[in-house]
């Protein structure tokens, strides 16, 4: 990232600051990997989580047998692993409740297209060697907080990005490129400014260009191809992307076949992942 986009981001006051309840899960993932007490004990302490977590694990996305009224209850019937990652996406919620201001931007899309590569993202991790799941599942989660950003602080700027996507053809990617600030610069700053994990940081800003990841190369192309497939299913937000062809990097050794699968697996849960997780943003 140059200094002059660094420089501009510095400029903007009243940046959000990361939620605190992602906070603590992120910070004590070591302890919480043997520690469902301690997960517990973090939920408990937002109501707003809880309700949202209880809510989810009584809904037809579970279909339990019996109403589950704790989140003792709720983490064995879910599991550690898909609690943790309810959690964090729970804690991002406020940033996608408010109009964005832009009719491009729809804030219930934007979620379902985060909660669509984080999904995505976690299925293609579960077949390449050398990147953990739930991880990639967070990144995901993350990769396009930097729209949000250009939306609710950097107004001006966005109205030129969108202007030049308008009057060249050309895609929103390539018009902020143009306009010298990119949402995933922007989105890897605030990464920083929240002291997230190196690979999340680097993730989040090479997610459309992971050849540029050299240190973290396999989790941006995981990204990257979770996007792509995100977009083509139709998955909340697509951008007017372009997506009649999907790209797969070649590091993560997939071939046609894996990728095939993973996007009908997704395709099949389309509908469940809206009903899911939309909800809480007042999808039907």
């Amino acid at each position: 990232m140059s200094y002059s986009v660094i420089r501009r981001l510095n400029a903007i006051e009243n940046l959000p600051t990361i939620p605190h309840t992602m906070q603590q899960v992120l910070s004590q993932i070591d302890e919480l990997s043997s520690s469902v007490g301690t997960l517990q004990s973090i939920i408990e302490q937002d109501p707003a989580i809880t309700t949202m977590l209880l809510r989810a694990a009584n809904s037809s996305f579970y279909s339990p047998q019996e109403e589950i009224s704790s989140v003792a209850r709720a983490i064995v019937m879910m599991g550690f692993r898909e609690i943790r990652n309810r959690v964090i996406s729970y804690s991002l919620m406020g940033f996608f409740s408010d109009d964005l201001g832009f009719d491009e931007f729809k804030p219930v899309d934007l979620w379902l297209h985060s909660i669509g590569v984080a999904v995505a993202a976690k299925k293609i991790a579960q077949k390449v060697n050398g990147v953990d799941p739930d991880e990639m599942f967070t990144a995901g989660m993350l990769h396009d907080i930097g729209r949000l950003v250009y939306c609710l602080y950097l107004k001006k700027e966005l109205r030129e990005v969108l202007a030049w996507s308008r009057n060249t053809g050309c895609s929103l990617n390539e018009a902020e490129d143009k306009v010298g600030l990119t949402h995933a610069e922007i989105g890897s700053y605030l990464a920083m400014r929240w002291k997230l994990s190196a690979l999340l940081v680097d993730v989040i800003q090479h997610h459309h260009k992971p050849q540029h990841a050299v240190a973290n190369l396999k989790g941006a192309s995981v990204v990257f191809l979770a996007d792509s497939l995100a977009i083509r299913l139709g998955i909340g937000w697509t951008g007017g992307s372009d997506t009649r062809k999907i790209l797969v990097p070649r590091n993560l050794g997939l071939d046609g076949v894996a990728v095939r699968k993973i996007a009908l697996e997704l395709l099949e849960e389309k509908a469940k992942i809206v009903a899911g997780w939309g909800n809480v943003l007042g999808v039907r």
